[in-house]
């Protein structure tokens, strides 16, 4: 993939999408940046990205930034610093945690992006969650492509630090293609419902591509058969 001069990822330079890896403490998250009508949406703004806004500019004005469920917020007030004329996004069960933790107000619901979100983007506030998630389903030149925060990751190792590195090695988490098995315990009222509406919409339109918030981008095409397990629900 091509790269901007301070970080940005092109997945597809036509659409555009574009990713950018950002550390938030103890791990790394990838940051998507998408068309939308009349400029960009956002999504888990990264913190900490010296000349992350500039780079953006040649594909278009931000015009809303996502925080993609209650924890994906780190990046918020600094983007909407920058970018005021950005509206601002939550799913529903998130706004008021989001709210408080980065001082903003004026937060709406994901589902008040659809006006914006145009044709090719798709944004679902997901089903069975206590905090919020949402799944962005991108109908791209590459292919549909599904950007993912939480529920599922594809971390190449476990995490350095002893205590998340047990965590996620007993919970199955990680390392390659898998749910997360620890968020859901806190964000998830029914994970195995969460599961199945997963594999359902999967099966309705499967998906070319994976960006996961966490782990590397994945062709699900090329490896049909880790999709099959990944959306398998028996």
């Amino acid at each position: 993939m091509d790269k901007t001069p301070h970080g940005w990822n092109v997945f597809d330079a036509q659409t555009p999408i574009l990713t950018y890896a950002y550390s938030f403490g103890p791990g790394v998250a990838n940051a998507l940046a998408v068309g939308c009508e009349g400029g960009l949406m956002v999504l888990s703004p990264p913190r900490k990205a010296p000349g992350a806004f500039e780079d953006l500019e040649r594909f278009g004005a931000v015009r809303a930034l996502v925080a993609t469920n209650a924890f994906h917020h780190m990046g918020l007030a600094k983007w909407k610093a920058r970018c005021p004329a950005a509206e601002l996004f939550a799913p529903a069960q998130s706004i008021a945690r989001v709210e408080r933790q980065t001082g903003l107000h004026g937060i709406r619901p994901i589902d008040d992006a659809r006006a914006m979100a145009g044709p090719r983007l798709d944004l679902l506030d997901m089903p069975f969650y206590k905090t919020g998630e949402v799944l962005l389903r991108i109908d791209s030149a590459r292919g549909l492509v599904w950007y993912v925060t939480d529920v599922i990751m594809n971390m190449r190792e476990l995490p350095r630090h002893p205590l998340a590195r047990l965590a996620f090695r007993l919970s199955g988490s990680a390392p390659g293609l898998r749910y997360n098995n620890i968020a859901p315990l806190f964000m998830v009222r029914d994970k195995a419902a969460l599961r199945r509406w997963l594999a359902d919409e999967a099966r309705k339109k499967p998906p070319r591509w994976l960006i996961p918030a966490h782990g590397d981008i994945v062709d699900l095409a090329a490896d049909p058969e880790a999709a099959r397990r990944l959306f398998a629900t028996t």
